[in-house]
């Protein structure tokens, strides 16, 4: 629960909300308290032919008449004890002077109590039982009317104090999903590749909502119900304390049983969440690869799949009801058994007329019927709340399962540092250097993904980086933009450390196009104006153009307005290869990282933004003296003849040769199978 209650600080800013709800619940574990008090004199007024004024009338001259008696029997014991130095022996008199003094310390205490009775009826007569009707039937309709309106005064506050709860257990929950995200957000790319895009979605909605859950139950029920049952006690204790205690027995057992079966619950649910993630996975898979699904025609093996998914999650959720529905009737059980040895003891008391049991004294005068009813009433009320918090705990279980889940990621710490106060990277002057550049994925491998890589590229150099699938291409050009850091070896621009530099200062100096184009849910031209805060539109058309995508963007129904659908999925690859080239263009990047951006797009509109692409190589970025700085990596024949000034030769993560594509087709083994093997294509 330790995660869960790291929750409460995001409540913080809202306590005074919460104190309200809680003065709210104050005021309604009074009004139940006080509607339930009107079973006494409605017994009263029932079971006898007196009304409430002559009943509490006799009471109260009952107990002056007791009062008096005490005080006659204080007397003659006080004079018993000036009596006692006349015994001879000093050990009688020691035993006499003890006795007596039990005897006066007895009265005492029954005088207290005679007193305390005897001030409440008077108060009792003074404040309430002088303004009703001498009618019996009218009082008791004045009862009926006054527990009717304490009712609604307390569905009032109890309105009050739900929606005060729900507001800040909203509230919470949108802070701390905000943060979560901005925590996420700022993860690695590899904590985020590890994590897995189903396994986040499931602790953004399903987890943070059980936690939400559980902030409503602890600021709702286990504020509400403690302070009905303390209500409830108070007025029980005040009618038999000693009988009250005997109901108390149990909750030691109920307390055992409830933590036993509290971390029973919390294991099953943290394995609930789990299973929600499997299902999210499976969708994800599936929904993404719907085209390879019914490609392969592999339906009913992912109907399989989720079925064999939703059926383990089934079974870890009943597994969570049986734990829940096995402690409410157990809590039930206890609560009755204490209500009914409490109503045994006070039954008894009643029958008998005694005020002992087993030497025990229960009560200060013989109980009536009313009284021993009354007290039953106040002890059932005790056991409801005691009975729904037993509920209200194993909930609060899942809601610790589920924060310790958030927190899990909310306190990963990501790898590669933004170094804000870091050396900022203002401009691209000189060199970009890879120095004994050493990458793997994964620490167990036989073989690292990059092994000594040695590259140093002068600012305005066009780098084509080429290979066989799996040499690390991609994996050297995601060190750039600090994607990932290299496990062994640096990165320098102009000198500086890309470890050690401001992260966000290196990043706006570089722009991306990958063969897999990230498009979002939105209109042509906002994912063009993504590419650059502050842009205008006019700036996005201009970027189009160059990019070769204002043809196909015009035509369409709403222009550069047009929706293009959940990762672009309205447009074709070529479109939204073109749309994310755009992107980077109006970036104006003084660094230009291309992976495969052309993958998609056919012969003739490869043709023109092949010329485009030379032209925007060859201009210099905001406003520097030398062109702009470019890695690609392309299987174009033309691409590696036309716009590489240099091509960088990769096999099993190490650079075999560097040079142009005339040297490298008569000097380098690699280059030239992948020449021969077609891995180039010519432009269509």
């Amino acid at each position: 629960m330790r995660n869960f209650l790291r929750t409460l600080k995001y409540s913080l800013p809202y306590r005074y909300r919460l104190l309200a709800s809680i003065v709210c619940a104050l005021f309604v574990a009074v009004l139940w308290s006080v509607n339930l008090s009107a079973i006494y004199p409605v017994l009263k007024i029932l079971s006898t032919d007196k009304n409430l004024h002559e009943w509490v009338d006799e009471e109260h001259a009952t107990a002056e008449k007791l009062w008096k008696e005490n005080e006659r029997r204080l007397d003659r014991h006080t004079a018993e004890l000036q009596l006692l130095p006349q015994i001879p022996d000093a050990h009688d008199r020691e035993n006499a002077e003890r006795k007596v003094r039990w005897e006066i310390a007895k009265v005492e205490s029954d005088q207290a109590e005679i007193g305390s009775r005897r001030y409440r009826f008077a108060l009792l007569k003074k404040f309430v039982i002088s303004h009703l009707p001498q009618d019996r039937f009218a009082t008791f309709l004045w009862i009926v009317a006054g527990v009717i309106l304490g009712i609604f005064i307390k569905g009032i506050f109890e309105f009050l104090q739900e929606s005060l709860v729900g507001s800040v257990t909203n509230r919470t929950l949108f802070d701390l999903r905000n943060q979560f995200f901005r925590k996420t957000i700022h993860m690695d790319v590899r904590q985020v590749s590890n994590t897995g895009t189903p396994e986040l979605m499931a602790r953004f909605t399903n987890d943070l909502e059980q936690l939400g859950n559980g902030l409503k139950i602890l600021y709702g029920r286990m504020v509400v119900e403690p302070l009905k049952m303390v209500a409830c006690l108070a007025v029980a204790c005040w009618i038999s304390w000693q009988l009250t205690l005997v109901f108390a027995v149990l909750i030691p057992m109920a307390a055992v049983l409830l933590m036993r079966v509290s971390r029973m619950m919390r294991r099953a649910a943290k394995k609930v969440l789990e299973r929600m993630s499997a299902i999210y996975k499976i969708l994800r898979e599936t929904f993404d690869g719907i085209r390879a699904v019914k490609g392969f025609t592999r339906e009913t093996h992912e109907r399989r799949r989720f079925r064999a998914a939703t059926e383990e999650y089934y079974r870890k959720s009943m597994r969570v009801i049986y734990i829940d529905a096995f402690a409410n009737p157990m809590m039930e059980l206890l609560g009755i058994a204490a209500v009914s040895l409490a109503l045994a003891a006070g039954t008894y008391l009643v029958v008998t007329k005694h005020t002992h049991i087993w030497g025990l004294r229960m009560t200060s005068q013989p109980l009536g019927f009313e009284a021993l009813l009354q007290l039953y009433a106040f002890l059932a009320a005790i056991a409801d709340p005691v009975r729904k918090l037993s509920s209200v705990y194993t909930k609060l279980q899942s809601g610790g399962a589920a924060a310790t889940r958030v927190f899990d990621l909310f306190d990963l710490k990501p790898e590669v540092k933004p170094n804000a106060e870091g050396p900022r990277i203002l401009a691209v002057e000189e060199s970009i250097e890879f120095r004994n550049v050493c990458f793997q994925y994964n620490p167990e491998a036989e073989r690292p993904t990059l092994d000594t890589v040695n590259l140093t590229v002068p600012v305005g150099e066009t780098i084509a980086v080429v290979g066989p699938n799996g040499c690390g291409k991609t994996t050297l050009l995601a060190l750039l933009p600090r994607f990932f850091d290299p496990n062994v070896g640096t990165i320098h621009i102009d000198g500086v450390n890309l470890r050690t530099a401001n992260l966000r200062s290196l990043r706006s100096r570089i722009g991306i196009v990958t063969q897999d184009t990230q498009l979002f849910d939105d209109t042509i031209l906002a994912n063009i104006l993504y590419g650059r805060k502050g842009a205008k539109p006019e700036d996005a058309i201009a970027a189009a153009k160059k990019a070769h995508a204002h043809g196909f963007i015009e035509p369409l129904p709403g222009g550069y307005d047009t929706p293009i659908g959940d990762m672009g999925s309205r447009l074709s690859g070529g479109q939204r290869q073109r749309i994310a080239l755009a992107r980077a263009i109006l970036r104006d990047p003084e660094i230009l990282i291309l992976d495969e951006f052309t993958s998609q797009i056919d012969g003739d509109s490869d043709q023109q933004i092949h010329a485009a692409l030379k032209e925007f190589i060859a201009t210099p970025a905001k406003g520097g003296e030398r062109k702009r700085t470019t890695f690609m990596i392309t299987h174009r024949m033309h691409s590696l003849q036309d716009l590489a000034d240099r091509i960088v030769v990769m096999d099993a993560g190490r650079i075999v040769a560097t040079g142009t594509h005339a040297e490298l087709i008569q000097s380098c083994e690699v280059y030239q199978r992948l020449h021969q093997s077609n891995q180039f294509r010519k432009a269509a």
